[in-house]
């Protein structure tokens, strides 16, 4: 076939999803329900409520699409024409670590249309997690407006609760592949209830992780962190990672990976933190 479209729903969702003219690729794909979360050439998020069981219930749509050659050629090999698709590769990321209690969104649904077998147009649907924050906007905005004592607290909780998610993640031998701030999100608040989110990229690794596998998430955590944490917090956060109250040469050689590949994202990811800024003025 020329054309071709498939759709993968959740136990339970198909019914849920029809009841809001959301079960075809159609009506999905070109859903303008909700608010626009975020928008580029070619893909956009949107936050969508709909009716469930008498409840609303808020869903994230997340569209990509094609628009031009390049992204086809580029991408040949990663889901474009062979392999998995990004959505689908998202999809089962988060079925995984939604089971391990790693994230609060649960995916919904996916969908995908080929034509000629490159794929054109996809989308992921997820739950929403309750009053979301990044974790950029949370050590941007947040923190440093708590006093004293509360101040102190709140940064090392925060700390404590990304070392224990990425400790976890790392012990399950699954490496997420973009573990940068904006792809955590706390809800209500509360570092405590911490999420991963944003996961095309993430691998379930066959064997124990290598040094090298750790230190790409951990240097994506630690790119902007110069800017708003102490060395001091900084180590205090690998040792809670590690589980271990001093340094061994394990751990030194880790440190050294982490900023060796942290450099060169350090200006780049700064500059995506500051970028995320609510822009008042505007308001």
């Amino acid at each position: 076939m020329l054309r071709s479209q498939y759709l993968h729903f959740a136990p339970g969702w198909e019914a849920r999803l029809r009841a809001a003219s959301l079960e075809t690729f159609e009506p999905a794909f070109l859903c303008e329900q909700g608010t626009v979360v975020r928008r580029s050439g070619s893909s956009e998020v949107r936050r969508v409520e709909i009716e469930v069981a008498g409840a609303r219930q808020v869903l994230f749509l997340k569209k990509s699409w094609v628009t031009r050659w390049a992204q086809l050629r580029s991408r040949v090999f990663r889901g474009m024409f062979f392999g998995a698709s990004q959505v689908r590769r998202e999809f089962a990321n988060l079925e995984r670590l939604h089971t391990w209690q790693l994230t609060e969104a649960t995916p919904v649904a996916f969908g995908e249309e080929r034509r000629v077998g490159w794929l054109w147009r996809s989308f992921l649907i997820t739950t929403g997690i309750p009053e979301p924050m990044s974790v950029d906007a949370f050590i941007r905005d947040v923190l440093p407006r708590l006093p004293g004592a509360a101040g102190r607290s709140g940064r090392r909780e925060l700390l404590r609760q990304v070392a224990r998610l990425t400790r976890v993640l790392h012990a399950r031998q699954f490496t997420h592949g973009d573990l940068y701030w904006r792809n955590l999100v706390i809800a209500d608040n509360d570092p405590a209830q911490l999420s991963l989110i944003d996961m095309p990229r993430g691998r379930q690794h066959l064997r124990e992780l290598r040094v090298a596998a750790r230190a790409a998430d951990l240097a994506a955590l630690d790119a902007p962190a110069p800017w708003f944490f102490r060395r001091t917090e900084r180590l205090r956060f690998l040792l809670d990672y590690r589980q271990t109250r001093r340094l061994d040469a394990d751990g030194k050689e880790l440190i050294r990976q982490v900023l060796k590949l942290a450099e060169p994202m350090r200006r780049k990811q700064l500059a995506h933190v500051q970028a995320d800024a609510p822009r008042h003025a505007e308001a």
